[in-house]
Order: C-alpha cells, then sequence, then structure tokens
C-alpha cells in the first residue's frame, strides 16, 4: 500500500452506516498508486475467508459505484473495488492504451497486486466486458463472473439501435466529473435541474426516492478531482468509448469470448435500462444457456447502486446455488 497522502478525501465513506467496514486504500500496482475500497471478509466467509470478489465499474464510473454492495458481499469473502486508469482516482499514464484490451490487462495486474491468484470478478456495464475478455482469456483467474448490464454488443452489427438522447447525455455527464458531478449534487436540493434528473433517471428507477446521503457521496468522490485527473477522466472515456464502440460495430472479438467464457456466469440486467438494451442480454443468454439470467422488469443500468438487495439477494442466492452444485 501507498501513502494515504495519495489518495482523496474519504470523509463522505462515514456519512452513511450502510457502508461501515468499507475503507479507502491506495494499491500498488507496478509502481503506480491504484484507488481501491476494500472490506475484509466477513465471520459469515467461513475459516478460510471466502472467495475474493474484485469489482470493476463501468464507463465514467469509479470503484464508488459499488459502496452500497461492498461490505454485504463481504458475507462471501473479502472485497475489493477498483478504480481503472483515467477513471475515478487512478491517474492514467502516458502509456496507458485505455481501451477495453488494456483494460483487462490491467484488472489482471491488480489481482497480481493483491496476490489473489483467482477471484470471483463482478463487472458494470464497461466492467462487465472488460471481466468477460478477462475470463475468456485467463480462466485460471476467474472462479465466478457477475454480469450487471454488462456492455455487449448484438452478434451481428447490423442490429445496432441508435443512442438515445438520454444515452448520450448520461455518458458525458457521468464522465465529466465538471459537469457529472455537479448534476449529482444539484440534485441533493429540491429544485434539482432537469439535467440532475435524467442523469439520475439512466440509474435509479425512482431517483426522488435516492437517499441524499448516497447522491452526496457520489458528488463528493466526483467533484475531488483535480484538473489533471479531470483531463484523465475525458481522454479515458473517450478512449474506452471508441474502444467499446469498435466492438459492437465488429461484435465477433466479443462474441468470441462470451462463447470461450468457462467461469460459471450471473448475468444481471433490466428491461427498463437505456444504455444496455434487454434484448441483446436476452441474445447472450439465448447463446450461453448454462449461465444464469435475470432481466428484471423495470430496472435500470447499475442494480447495484439502485436497487442493492434486489443485487445481493440474486448473488447470494446464485452462490448458494453454485456451491451446492460444485
Amino acid at each position: 500500500m501507498t501513502s494515504p497522502s495519495s489518495l482523496p478525501d474519504d470523509a463522505w465513506i462515514g456519512s452513511d452506516p450502510a457502508w461501515r467496514g468499507v475503507r479507502q486504500e491506495s494499491l500498488d500496482v507496478l509502481g503506480r498508486p491504484v484507488r481501491v475500497l476494500r472490506a475484509d471478509a466477513g465471520e459469515s466467509a467461513g475459516p478460510g475467508g471466502g472467495t475474493p470478489q474484485l469489482l470493476v465499474h463501468g464507463l465514467g464510473g469509479s470503484a464508488a459505484n459499488w459502496i452500497e454492495v461492498i461490505a454485504p458481499l463481504a458475507a462471501h469473502g473479502p472485497v475489493v473495488a477498483v478504480d481503472l486508469p483515467g477513471f475515478g482516482h487512478t491517474r492514467a499514464v502516458p502509456h496507458d492504451p485505455l481501451t477495453v484490451g488494456g483494460h483487462v490487462r490491467f484488472v489482471r495486474r491488480v489481482l497480481d497486486a493483491l496476490g489473489w491468484q483467482s477471484a470471483t470478478v463482478h463487472g458494470n456495464s464497461m466492467g462487465g466486458l472488460v471481466a468477460t475478455h478477462l475470463a475468456a482469456r485467463h480462466p485460471e483467474r476467474v472462479d465466478r463472473l457477475v454480469l450487471v448490464s454488462p456492455a455487449f454488443p448484438p452478434a451481428c452489427a447490423l442490429r445496432l439501435v441508435p443512442p438515445s438522447v438520454p444515452t448520450l447525455q448520461g455518458i458525458v455527464t457521468m464522465g465529466l466529473p465538471s459537469i457529472g458531478g455537479g448534476l449529482l449534487a444539484a440534485a441533493t436540493r429540491r429544485d434539482a435541474n432537469p439535467g440532475a434528473r435524467a442523469l439520475l433517471g439512466l440509474i435509479f428507477t425512482d431517483p426522488a426516492a435516492v437517499r441524499p446521503s448516497l447522491i452526496a457521496a457520489m458528488a463528493a468522490d466526483a467533484l475531488s478531482a483535480d484538473a489533471a485527473q479531470v483531463a484523465d477522466r475525458s481522454r479515458a472515456l473517450r478512449t474506452s468509448t471508441l474502444s467499446i464502440a469498435r466492438s459492437w460495430v465488429d461484435p465477433r472479438w466479443t462474441w468470441r469470448a462470451i462463447r470461450s467464457v468457462e467461469a460459471p456466469t450471473l448475468v444481471l440486467g433490466g428491461t427498463a435500462d437505456a444504455l444496455v438494451p434487454a434484448r441483446v442480454l436476452r441474445e447472450v443468454l439465448a447463446a450461453r444457456p448454462d449461465w444464469h439470467g435475470e432481466v428484471i422488469t423495470d430496472r435500470r443500468h447499475a442494480l447495484m447502486l439502485s436497487e442493492p438487495e434486489e443485487y445481493l439477494h440474486h448473488v447470494g442466492a446464485w452462490f448458494s446455488q453454485h456451491l451446492q452444485a460444485a
């Protein structure tokens, strides 16, 4: 671990009792300080400490996207949520490709830095795409996959659907802390502007019911970046978006990975997701009938953040089923 001085203020973590047991650390990954949020294995994980779990965020996100489930997931084993290069509070370096493939290599190095030979990998959106390619390339490193609205392309590029205006707005606002963080902060006010409501509507089924502490925490984490980090995030957002777009124009690379994954896999998505169409997830599940999938009515893009209890229920039930079958 590196010095705490390299970390942003983490006072927001202590603002909600639900996040008790979560701490922020800086992980040394080949000499680079990488921000992680982590929780130790709970007593219910058993004498062996359970299976390690690595959580990978999506485009424009950060480890904070997992804050609602980090502590509860520790019932199954130690948990680490990581900031990918250029996102959150992990700085990009000049040689970082900031592509899906580059993120796969980075996540493998994170596993090495943690001393984890293998782990259950949870991935949301782009993080789900990264986790899938990691499992396909390095099956020995992934025990299980939990994919939350993974950014999979349709099997046929001709089936592409142009993104909606809310989708494009969401990608931009979530990726730029000067915009996204400000909108999240604005959402804590009663007179929240339409942009803030639209951003929250991409994530939450009922934006008006979101706890103010959660929105304030997300805003605080996003707004704690300096000018250089803002530039990093802009470059990472642009380059990663283009990498995902290439996989949608030519989906063969990703679909080869989907077909070659050996790890038991759980897929969770929502019918109201404006970013990842439910029909794409159903297409994937039809191609992989051995995977367990739930496309949940009226749920959006980040179930672990919007409905954490549902997420934990589905994951916990699947973990139990998988252990019984093993």
